[in-house]
C-alpha cells in the first residue's frame, strides 16, 4: 500500500500505516499458505492491541455451533451480580483472515466505556467455507446466547451485534437471517462491506491501490465468499439488497477515504427509509483500516467511543457501573 497523502489522509493514520509496514517487515514472510498468512496477520495485530484498559475478565470460551464449537473471547469490564447486556462482534479480514483477538484492545475499550459484556466471535472463513455457512454459524451463536446466556450472567433479552468490514457484512447478514427479534436491540456496522459494486464513486476514487483495499481485490473477495452466482441476489450475502425492516436501531460508521464509503451510505439510506438508522458518521481523513488503530489514531479512538455511547443508549446498564481506568 502506498502511504502517500494524495487523499488528505489524517497524519495520525499515515503514521500508523508506516508503523504497520515496519511491523510487517520485521515479521517477514512466514510462507505462502493460508495458515501462514493468518499467522502473520495475527502477529501484526499484537502491537496495536497493547495497552488500553485493564478489565475484570478476558476469557476464551466456546459456543456450540452447527458444525463445531465456535471460539469466542468474552470481555467483562467489572464484576456484577446483575445480568449484563451483550454486544457480539465479528472481526474483519476479507472473510479469510482474523480471529476473535484481532481487535482485543478495541473490545476492552468498548467494554470499559459501556459497562456491558462484549463477545468477540470467530466465524468460518474462506476458502475453506463459503456463504451461507458463516451466516448460519453466526446465527446459531446468537441464538445460543439468547437461549443460554444466563449461564454466563448475560441478559438474554438485550443483545446487540455488529462488526468491522467483512465482519460487518456478516453481522448484518445474520440480522437478516434471524429476522425481527425482540431480544436483538441494536446493530453496529463499521466500514462495512455491505455491497461489492465496483462501479461506485468511492470505488473509483479510492480503489487505485494507494489505499487498502484496492478495487481489484473486491471481485475476488466476493467470488471467494459467494461463489454461487445466484446467491449474490441474497441479502444475507449482500446486506445492501435488504429492505432493512427487520433491523433494530443501527449505528453505521464509515471512513471518508474508503472504497466501501458508498456501500455504507447506501446501507444507511436503506435503514433510514424504514426508520431503523440511529446514527451515521463518516470519519474524516480515515481509510478502511482505521478502526484497529485506536492505540495511536484519535479518530479511531473516537469511533470506539461512539460505539460505546451508542450501546449505552440502546442497552443501558440496570446498575451503574464503577469507573474503569482507560
Amino acid at each position: 500500500m502506498d502511504n502517500s497523502n494524495e487523499f488528505s489522509v489524517d497524519p495520525h493514520l499515515l503514521a500508523a500505516f508506516d508503523k504497520a509496514a515496519e511491523i510487517d517487515r520485521k515479521i517477514g514472510d512466514l510462507g505462502p499458505g493460508i495458515d501462514e498468512i493468518r499467522q502473520k496477520a495475527a502477529l501484526a495485530r499484537n502491537y496495536w492491541n497493547e495497552g488500553g484498559p485493564e478489565i475484570f475478565e478476558v476469557s476464551e470460551r466456546l459456543i456450540p455451533g452447527p458444525t463445531r464449537d465456535v471460539p469466542v473471547v468474552l470481555y467483562r469490564a467489572y464484576e456484577s451480580v446483575e445480568p449484563a447486556p451483550v454486544f457480539v462482534f465479528f472481526h474483519g479480514g476479507g472473510f479469510k483472515i482474523g480471529n476473535p483477538r484481532a481487535n482485543d484492545r478495541q473490545m476492552r475499550e468498548i467494554a470499559a466505556a459501556w459497562g456491558g459484556v462484549v463477545i468477540s466471535a470467530d466465524y468460518l472463513h474462506t476458502p475453506e467455507h463459503v456463504f451461507p455457512e458463516p451466516v448460519l454459524e453466526a446465527s446459531a451463536l446468537l441464538q445460543w446466547i439468547h437461549t443460554f446466556g444466563a449461564s454466563w450472567n448475560l441478559d438474554q433479552e438485550r443483545i446487540a451485534l455488529g462488526g468491522v468490514s467483512a465482519g460487518a457484512c456478516l453481522s448484518f447478514g445474520t440480522t437478516i437471517h434471524l429476522g425481527p427479534q425482540s431480544w436483538l436491540r441494536a446493530a453496529v456496522g463499521i466500514v462495512g462491506a455491505f455491497s461489492f459494486d465496483t462501479a461506485t464513486a468511492s470505488m473509483n476514487t479510492y480503489g487505485g491501490g494507494k489505499l487498502y483495499p484496492p478495487k481489484s481485490a473486491i471481485e475476488p473477495m466476493l467470488a471467494a465468499y459467494v461463489p454461487d452466482l445466484d446467491s449474490r441476489n441474497d441479502p444475507r450475502a449482500i446486506p445492501s439488497l435488504a429492505s432493512c425492516d427487520m433491523f433494530p436501531p443501527t449505528f453505521i460508521a464509515a471512513a471518508e477515504l474508503d472504497v466501501f464509503l458508498d456501500a455504507s451510505a447506501l446501507m444507511a439510506a436503506r435503514l433510514a427509509h424504514v426508520g431503523n438508522l440511529n446514527f451515521f458518521r463518516i470519519y474524516p481523513g480515515m481509510a478502511h483500516l482505521f478502526f484497529g488503530f485506536s492505540r495511536e489514531v484519535p479518530c479511531a479512538a473516537m469511533c470506539v467511543s461512539d460505539v460505546a455511547m451508542f450501546l449505552s443508549e440502546r442497552l443501558p446498564l440496570r446498575v451503574q457501573a464503577p469507573k474503569v481506568s482507560l
